[in-house]
């Protein structure tokens, strides 16, 4: 610290401004990450209110009827609650083998296989249905929706977030409401199709208006120097510019205001020191009326000129006695 505040001031007031420019960088580093991660739960929050709102509107109409087509063998209706046969075939055709037929699917039901389609999809953000009573295996709660729902059952909020392995993870509570009980209520009254699949216990005993599971999203986190850096756009840029002019201009305030007069007092000091009892040396003067100035460096050199107009006249004292 010692060998520091010996170099010179221009250094020191350099050092300092360069280490006020990394702390402010690392800060605003920070700051933008702090920013992005803000950006992304709400995201994440977009994502499910958009898998909630699509529950929503099929739990208006008790679910899809989905239609298949005995033409076309690619067609793949998958999972299904009931099923009820068209009076008609495909094409008019009337014959058993050509009867389409309409499956419904539950709500919950069409908001798993959206999310299977987004699971596979090539969209950076994924969601799922679980809960801690799960019916599907596929649906089982991972390690972070099991503490979601925890922290949400305990508090009382409504979501759940944090960013694990480079991954903003987010929660959005799922309440059982009456419609959820007619299948995961009692084993014995839910549907066949369901009973049959899931005999259970694991899946039922739901209570309406408690919490019945969790959205889970999933979206990661693409923050670094470079896209911090990329997301500058021209007024961040002016910005920089206008700080960067600023500090330029304190620096040469600092050498202009104390460095150079500090330099001129110095020399006029040695140059008094190093002179002969009573010789004549030019004084500095930086402004008029400079001993009723508030400004420290005058005060100094008035300080200092005053000192040396006293060793002189006690000098010229002494050699007229």
């Amino acid at each position: 610290m010692n060998a520091f505040k010996k170099l010179s001031l221009s250094y020191q007031f350099t050092v300092l401004l360069l280490l006020l420019i990394a702390v402010a960088s690392i800060a605003g580093y920070l700051i933008g990450s702090s920013v992005y991660v803000s950006e992304i739960r709400n995201q994440a929050r977009t994502v499910a209110d958009m898998v909630d709102n699509f529950g929503q509107w099929a739990t208006r109409y008790r679910g899809v009827w989905v239609k298949d087509d005995p033409r076309d063998p690619k067609l793949q209706v998958g999972s299904f609650l009931e099923r009820e046969a068209s009076s008609s075939g495909a094409g008019g055709d009337s014959t058993m083998s050509n009867l389409a037929a309409f499956h419904r699917k539950n709500p919950a039901l069409v908001q798993r296989e959206l999310s299977d389609i987004t699971m596979a999809s090539p969209a950076k953000a994924k969601f799922r249905m679980t809960s801690d009573r799960f019916m599907n295996p596929n649906n089982a709660p991972s390690e972070f929706d099991k503490v979601a729902m925890d922290a949400i059952r305990e508090s009382g909020a409504s979501e759940y977030s944090e960013v694990r392995d480079g991954q903003l993870l987010y929660a959005r509570r799922l309440v059982a409401e009456k419609g959820c009980l007619r299948c995961h209520g009692v084993p014995a009254e839910a549907p066949s199709a369901v009973s049959a699949l899931y005999p259970g216990p694991q899946g039922y005993g739901y209570e309406e208006g408690k919490l019945a599971g969790v959205i889970s999203v999933a979206i990661p986190l693409e923050f670094n120097l470079s896209t911090f850096i990329q997301r500058f756009d021209r007024q961040v840029w002016l910005a920089l510019a206008a700080i960067a002019v600023g500090m330029a201009g304190l620096l040469v305030f600092i050498r202009q205001q104390v460095i150079l007069p500090i330099r001129r007092v110095r020399e006029f000091a040695l140059a008094a020191s190093n002179s002969d009892p009573g010789a004549r040396i030019d004084k500095v003067e930086f402004v008029e009326g400079e001993h009723a100035s508030a400004n420290e460096i005058h005060e100094l050199n008035t300080a200092v000129k005053a000192m040396h107009t006293s060793i002189d006249y006690l000098y010229r004292k002494m050699t007229k006695r």
